[in-house]
């Protein structure tokens, strides 16, 4: 029973890989057209308004959380375990996403002190899970 349990989770994880990899590749294209987009379509050309280059910096960071998941998930299906600072990692670079595209004019301060808290609490377990590995986890392939 466990074996088949063992291949129906492979199956699902390469599943989720090659969907993963395929909506990262999908969103590098539209991230390429829309930079192109904004370059030649209209005057001025070659010059990029700071709301647009926001909204692209956002894409960016997307299309990067999702290089992470593939990461993740990659070192899942080889080690068959989750290193819990690789998750972080994914968090982390979510709440950059979200602090890069944040609108200060329109959000409150207590949810800019929320982030803030999410961002030291991310950061601080991150330490604490870096440090605490096994040395001899170092010597183990990592992806």
């Amino acid at each position: 029973m466990s074996k088949y349990i063992d291949r129906i989770e492979s199956v699902i994880l390469w599943a989720l890989v090659l969907m993963l990899l395929l909506a990262v590749l999908l969103s590098t294209l539209e991230l390429g057209r829309i930079l192109f987009g904004m370059i030649v379509d209209a005057p001025p050309y070659m010059l990029i308004s700071p709301k647009m280059l926001f909204q692209t910096f956002g894409l960016f960071l997307i299309c990067l959380i999702g290089l992470e998941l593939i990461k993740l998930l990659k070192f899942h299906i080889t080690h068959h375990f989750v290193r819990p600072e690789l998750v972080v990692e994914v968090a982390v670079i979510a709440l950059c996403n979200k602090v890069v595209t944040l609108d200060l004019k329109e959000t409150d301060p207590i949810s800019i002190l929320g982030l803030a808290a999410l961002i030291f609490s991310l950061s601080a377990g991150y330490y604490v899970f870096s440090k605490c590995r096994n040395p001899s986890e170092d010597t183990k392939e990592t992806v």
